[in-house]
């Protein structure tokens, strides 16, 4: 209360002074306080820092070195990466030879196909033509032989039994070419 009014009549009066009474403006008392303080939890708070310091760089340590693994594995990771690359290029070639050679295997096939039939086809035609040919011819001498037999009966005036007999080997001719 003291200070109180002190402190009012130097505002009164208009100033402002340092008080150098020592046990009233309680500086002693202070600095037993932070001495005490010092001693009693000097220690205490050195050992609490000390800890929080080891935390702190333990923490940094663990960290570098999860960095560290970190960087090994994503270097391990590009260079599988790489390879993977490396086997897949691979792979799309390997399938373009294939697909070529399967492609190539079928054409062959299918050429080889095409001829064979083709050459079947040929056969079959020209078998054919022979057996329409030899049937031809055969008509041919047949109709030869029947104008031959008319023309010899009305020369001649052959009797019944010998245009008979005629025309019965005309027959056996045309069916002993077949």
């Amino acid at each position: 209360m003291e200070i109180l009014a002190q402190t009012t009549t130097l505002i009164a009066h208009g100033g402002f002074g340092i008080n150098t009474d020592i046990l009233e403006t309680g500086l002693i008392n202070n600095l037993i306080l932070l001495g005490g303080l010092y001693i009693f939890l000097g220690n205490a708070l050195g050992e609490s820092l000390g800890q929080r310091q080891t935390e702190i760089i333990n923490g940094v340590e663990d960290s570098e070195k999860r960095l560290s693994e970190a960087t090994n594995r994503l270097a391990e990771a590009e260079k599988q990466l790489s390879q993977a690359r490396v086997i897949v290029d691979e792979i799309k070639k390997e399938t373009r030879l294939t697909k070529v050679k399967l492609l190539t295997n079928d054409y062959e096939k299918a050429k080889n196909e095409l001829s064979r039939r083709f050459n079947v086809a040929t056969t079959t035609l020209k078998n054919r033509e022979r057996l329409i040919l030899s049937e031809i011819k055969q008509n041919i001498s047949l109709l030869a032989l029947k104008q031959v037999v008319s023309t010899i009966e009305k020369q001649t005036g052959l009797e019944a039994e010998q245009i008979a007999y005629l025309e019965e080997s005309i027959q056996l001719v045309g069916t002993t070419g077949d």
